[in-house]
């Protein structure tokens, strides 16, 4: 016997783990943080400070934290389109990303280059993430057939 597929349509109803709204605002959080040390501001973590002004990557930075925050709150709240949102969103963020990266690749900013490879790792695996079909909402028909029966 073999298993009904689902159709596309129902891959696109289907709602994402919410594991990948929450690891989408993580990385919101993150590019917001990394904008904001970008437009100048020290941030003091412990015995050091991380200070990296970089006004041309701050705005597209901000841009980005905004975008995939909206792809995390259609998530977290469970809205019918979600997926296709948080998808458009996370693509987004992986071209900017990418790009991004480029730029730093060229240049002496070693923190630049480890924080664009490790937010392009968690856009992946958010990537991964959407990608799962997932579980209907709804509850799978039963099969009476395969019931045991007792015997008493």
């Amino acid at each position: 016997m073999t298993a009904n597929r689902p159709s596309r349509m129902d891959y696109w109803r289907r709602r994402p783990p919410a594991a990948a709204g929450v690891v989408m605002a993580l990385a919101a959080a993150a590019f917001a943080v990394v904008s904001i040390v970008h437009f100048g501001v020290d941030i003091p973590v412990g015995f050091t400070t991380i200070s990296d002004s970089f006004p041309g990557a701050a705005p597209p930075e901000a841009i980005i934290a905004a975008v995939v925050a909206i792809g995390a709150t259609t998530v977290l709240t469970r809205r019918t389109k979600s997926r296709g949102i948080a998808l458009g969103t996370t693509s987004f963020a992986l071209l900017g990303t990418v790009y991004g990266l480029n730029i730093t690749l060229n240049s002496t900013r070693t923190g630049d280059v480890a924080y664009h490879l490790s937010i392009l790792a968690t856009l992946l695996i958010i990537l991964g993430l959407l990608l799962v079909p997932g579980r209907s909402d709804a509850q799978p028909a039963r099969d009476v057939r395969n019931d045991v029966r007792s015997s008493s």
